[in-house]
């Protein structure tokens, strides 16, 4: 009888537990760009950039060719203890004001690989990119992170084997919005960036779940194997 009234309550709390946790509200973390976030402007004329003014999350500038490219960087630091750990995150969040002849945007997230990634080069950091197409004015583009791809050219400048292995952002060393490959030459691109920002939910409602649900199993096996 005690075995049945015990089996009864830790069976009463486990359903307890899973129905507290469904109508826990999710925790959002969102992790914006700040101003003072280290700022730099993206590409040359050996790439394709005619002219850049720039200023603090905006760019404007010309494309010599069409596969030119040019923008502005965000660094969060030199050394991987500087970086962001985004592997929570689920996307990357922007609000942007384009002009009509910017047509395709890049996102760029660089990230520090302990293989290949070397102290104060950023050619060696391992980006993931993913294309976004415009449309004029003011818009908010949600990108999720599972779409950002390592392109072909890093494994080939780093001579580094592509095993597609699963998508890392633990140490995230900075972010690059850029001028993609669809926009028109010798025309005045301008972008403005009114926020950009990595969202994502909190897990730690289901870790909390898992251990308390792992907890009540524990006790009935060992108030079975004591009986």
């Amino acid at each position: 009888m005690r075995n049945r009234y015990l089996r009864a309550t830790l069976l009463f709390l486990g359903i307890a537990g899973i129905v507290a946790y469904s109508v826990f509200p999710n925790e959002k973390e969102v992790e914006c760009l700040e101003s003072e976030t280290n700022f730099y402007p993206y590409g040359d004329s050996a790439s394709g950039m005619a002219y850049m003014k720039l200023e603090p999350f905006a760019f404007r500038c010309s494309l010599l060719n069409e596969n030119g490219n040019c923008g502005m960087g965000f660094s969060f630091g030199e050394t991987r203890r500087n970086s962001k750990n985004w592997n929570l995150m689920d996307s990357i969040v922007l609000e942007l004001q384009s002009s009509p002849d910017l047509r395709e945007l890049v996102v760029q997230i660089l990230t520090y690989d302990p293989d290949y990634t070397k102290a104060g080069d950023r050619s060696t950091m391992k980006p993931f990119i993913k294309e976004v197409e415009l449309n004029p004015g003011k818009k908010r583009y949600s990108i999720a992170l599972e779409h950002f791809y390592v392109p072909d050219y890093w494994f080939v400048q780093q001579n580094a084997k592509n095993s597609h292995n699963a998508k890392k952002f633990f140490a995230v060393m900075g972010m690059d919005i850029y001028a993609g490959w669809k926009n028109p030459a010798n025309t005045m691109l301008e972008l403005k960036v009114s926020r950009a920002c990595a969202e994502g939910f909190s897990n730690t409602p289901f870790v909390i779940l898992v251990i308390y649900l792992g907890i009540l199993i524990a006790s009935a096996i060992a108030a079975r194997v004591g009986n």
